[in-house]
């Protein structure tokens, strides 16, 4: 089925994976390690885990010690709503999600980012969305999307239907009849797209020598040789990370080399410093090191890149902060990357030089590409071209040929299943989101946006501002000064970022994470805190971009 497929940018659903089998290694708190499998809802077994003082649990069991089970693969996602049951779709009277897309979301050529945001940024927000998410999907609930008369493209696709399947549900407490979608992954910002969400896929992912990583030739992430299920297909021909969406494009397949490479890097410094170290040890302080430099680069990076804007100060882990993300998060909010790509992906050679550009079509699910050239053309590239705007427009890319060069599968919408999956996941609306950040309802078309366009395209197709949905209204707000967000999205991000910030008894700015024989012997520790240590430290690090070639902020674009 399609929907298998699904998953292309930071904020998108897709199915979850069984897991293979793979040794069990002897080691300091493995017991403490062990994980529940994503998609089981077992909250008496996981509130029973003992907590690892040290070492976070691969299904972000314990990510809270008071609350055991918030954060953790396979639980529903937080909700605003608590009594609010999702089991029951909506939008029924609403028009089809296609439709909503032709009319409202149709790009022509490019609408640039005003404030130069790069590609890159795109990119690293879909390395971040499938740490913390993944929808899986129940086979038995199909929720076909409605293909308008004289579509365009798909009127004769499938009979008139798009394929659909509704998300999984999960009790959303212990004792609760209130029903919820199941996250299959942690919710924690712990790299799990690196080291995975269940401890089977962890090991896998292991070489078992000195603490390192499992790599191919030329230093690249390792060959599915064992079969773990993978997307598109467990196939030998594709890469295995931590989260099965890797292959995707090269650009996101890079991100996720760079941070493999980077976690081999530090055992190498762990080794040496300390000699005595079982393989067990050097790789969980390696993984805590890395997962602290990605948490550094999402909250004092990215988010002040794309929001404008800096967090309240963090004032240390409070255990009643929830750290799951979001129904409205997932789902809606974080769906902006998919406004923010452009029809193509870029490459450049050494010194910036041009190569040619190719059609996202061409590049969905090859790694052949990053084996033949590197991750270095791809990199480059996304940090010297410049982001889409955050704007209910979308390339044709997304909407209309997503994933068609799969054999045995057709294109779909990309939008159209943004739109139904909200209705799916039963999200409250635009205004009653704009409530829950305490601010007024829009009564007209006007209190959402400036553009008389827009205003028109949104009477036309839900009548009052009451009906908009969630990632529609969202998406169409006027931006504020010096940000790529309008008020109502800005204020869910940093919501969401500060509870999954506060309640991760991990994050990396937590006062004693590390011990002080680790503090006192790793300058990166001391780089990452006190010096400027970034994204582009670690490109440079762990690959032959030069440091000549790219700028200090590799956010913002070179044009």
């Amino acid at each position: 089925m399609m929907v298998r497929y699904l998953a292309f940018l930071a904020l998108c659903a897709i199915l979850s994976l069984a897991f293979g089998q793979a040794p069990r290694p002897n080691g300091v708190g493995t017991a403490s390690l062990d994980s529940v499998d994503p998609g089981e809802n077992e909250f008496e077994e996981r509130e029973e885990t003992p907590c690892h003082n040290e070492f976070r649990t691969y299904d972000g069991t314990c990510t809270n010690e008071r609350h055991k089970t918030w954060a953790s693969a396979g639980r529903p996602h937080f909700s605003y709503f608590p009594n609010r049951s999702s089991r029951t779709p909506t939008g029924r009277e609403l028009p089809s999600p296609r439709l909503i897309s032709n009319i409202l979301c149709k790009q022509v050529g490019n609408v640039y980012n005003r404030r130069g945001l790069s590609e890159l940024l795109t990119f690293f927000g879909q390395f971040l969305d499938h740490t913390i998410v993944a929808s899986p999907v129940d086979k038995t609930q199909p929720m076909p999307i409605s293909v308008p008369p004289y579509d365009p493209v798909f009127q004769n696709f499938s009979r008139g239907n798009m394929p659909f399947e509704r998300t999984e549900r999960g009790k959303m407490e212990e004792h609760s009849a209130v029903e919820g979608p199941i996250n299959s992954l942690s919710s924690a910002i712990d790299l799990s797209s690196v080291y995975g969400s269940d401890e089977l896929r962890a090991k896998a992912l292991r070489s078992y020598w000195k603490g390192g990583m499992a790599t191919s030739a030329g230093n690249n992430l390792p060959i599915n040789t064992a079969g773990i299920r993978n997307a598109p297909t467990k196939e030998s021909k594709y890469f295995l990370a931590g989260d099965h969406r890797a292959n995707e494009h090269p650009v996101l397949t890079s991100l996720h080399t760079l941070f493999m490479r980077e976690h081999n890097l530090i055992c190498e410094e762990l080794a040496e410093r300390f000699p005595d170290w079982d393989d067990e040890q050097l790789f969980q302080m390696a993984r805590k090191i890395n997962g602290a430099q990605f948490q550094k680069i999402v909250y004092e990076q990215f988010l002040p890149a794309i929001t404008g804007r800096r967090l309240k100060g963090y004032r240390g882990y409070r255990s009643e902060a929830n750290p799951t993300v979001s129904n409205i998060f997932s789902t809606a909010a974080f769906r902006v990357g998919h406004t923010l790509v452009g029809n193509g992906i870029n490459r450049r050679g050494p010194f910036m030089w041009k190569m040619a550009s190719l059609s996202m079509q061409q590049m969905f699910f090859r790694p052949v590409d990053v084996l033949r050239e590197g991750i270095e053309p791809f990199l480059r590239g996304a940090i010297f071209n410049r982001a889409q705007e955050i704007d209910p427009l979308v390339h044709d890319s997304l909407r209309n040929f997503l994933f068609t060069g799969i054999p045995q599968e057709n294109g779909f919408d990309l939008i159209a299943l943004n739109i139904q999956r909200g209705r799916d996941h039963a999200l409250p609306t635009y205004n009653e989101i704009r409530r829950l950040c305490h601010r007024r309802p829009a009564h007209f078309f006007s209190d959402i946006t400036r553009s008389a366009s827009l205003q028109s395209i949104l009477l036309h197709l839900y009548g009052t501002p009451d009906r908009v949905e969630a990632w529609v209204g969202l998406m169409s707000e006027d931006h504020l000064p010096g940000s790529s967000m309008g008020p109502t999205l800005l204020r869910v991000w940093a919501a969401e970022f500060e509870r999954l910030r506060d309640g991760d008894r991990f994050f990396y700015r937590q006062w004693g994470l590390f011990p002080k024989e680790v503090w006192d012997a790793v300058p990166r520790l001391r780089s990452m805190y006190y010096e400027r240590d970034t994204l582009r430290s670690i490109i440079l690090r762990n690959s032959d971009v030069k440091h000549y070639e790219i700028p200090y902020d590799v956010f913002r674009s070179m044009v």
